[in-house]
């Protein structure tokens, strides 16, 4: 079949999930059926792919099924959906069926488990990678999975060997290695390794840069936050609002006001965590004008119905002892 009849139908298949049209994308289906004898993988594997980003993963498999000779991306791509989903049985047994595995297929499983409540299990696969030679397997994406797992499950003692194990691998340089990495000690108060990580790593985006100051905030090191805000060669607004929290946070009402205001003349977009932040300072703080016009704000972008922000206009208002003009009603 010409490679070009391929590559048109899955244009077509594209255009159907962008646009979440499944019924259309089976029509596809039918018509390729009855109109082409020799279906190529490629196409097929497209058709694994798409049925399942339409959430139909029992005709995935199906595609699946009838494709005669499978070949490692076929395999990958069903892996996949079912680790995606959480489907742990049919991706153990897909896995575990596959004539040759390689990091996509590893990584699909350790992800597979993380998502989905089965840290032993994740652990137990990555180590199974580090045997028998498995370990060409292991990749950026490996790292950065069983670095998030520890964080989030509070493994600090298991986030520190993956550590180990990724500057003996050489990835100790690579951002989407270094970033969780940074995360991970910073939420458990390690503030000097994660420091030493962000300052080892050669390039440094917004991201890692706005876990980088959450971390210091989060040990009460605003000198050192501030410094590291004002030295960022580009900031977001999670940027700002996480300067407005910290300050919050650490009783700082005052610099969150002025904070606040900085970002407000630059012009970023203000969401309800950034409101919710710097009502609490303006509630403990005199700044009842401040306090005020962010109300007013509030009220003219329709933010009011968010119960974070509304919650907090009520503290303001009390604590300002001004709640009989102030406060919102529903």
């Amino acid at each position: 079949m010409c490679f070009s009849i391929s590559n048109h139908y899955c244009s077509l298949l594209k255009l159907c999930c962008e646009t979440r049209n499944q019924l259309q994308a089976k029509k596809l289906h039918c018509v390729i059926l009855k109109t082409l004898v020799d279906i190529e993988t490629f196409l097929l594997n497209n058709f694994i792919s798409s049925y399942y980003k339409l959430g139909n993963i029992a005709y995935a498999r199906k595609v699946f099924d009838q494709i005669p000779q499978p070949n490692p991306f076929s395999w990958n791509t069903m892996l996949s959906a079912y680790s995606k989903s959480g489907n742990i049985l049919e991706m153990e047994k897909i896995f575990y069926s596959m004539p040759k595995r390689d990091g996509v297929s590893w990584n699909s499983m350790i992800s597979g488990y993380s998502s989905f409540g089965s840290c032993d299990k994740a652990v137990a696969s990555y180590k199974s990678m580090l045997k028998d030679g498995k370990a060409v397997n292991l990749n950026r994406i490996t790292f950065s999975t069983m670095l998030i797992l520890s964080s989030n499950n509070g493994l600090i003692g298991l986030g520190k060997q993956i550590h180990a194990q990724i500057v003996i691998y050489g990835f100790e340089s690579y951002l989407f290695v270094g970033s969780p990495l940074v995360e991970m000690y910073s939420k458990a108060g390690i503030i000097d390794d994660a420091r030493s990580v962000f300052d080892g790593l050669p390039e440094r985006n917004v991201v890692l840069y706005n876990t980088m100051i959450m971390g210091l905030l989060r040990c009460g090191m605003i000198e050192a936050s501030e410094q590291l805000f004002h030295r960022m060669p580009e900031k977001d607004s999670i940027t700002w609002t996480t300067m407005v929290t910290g300050f919050t946070q650490n009783g700082l009402d005052e610099k969150a006001i002025d904070i606040f205001r900085e970002m407000r003349m630059q012009g970023l977009g203000i969401d309800q965590f950034t409101l919710g932040s710097i009502l609490t300072a303006c509630g403990g703080s005199t700044a009842l004008r401040e306090g005020s016009q962010i109300h007013a704000y509030i009220i003219r972008t329709d933010i009011i119905d968010n119960v974070l922000a509304d919650e907090a206009i009520s503290i303001d208002h009390q604590n300002n002892g001004s709640e009989g003009n102030l406060h919102l009603r529903r």
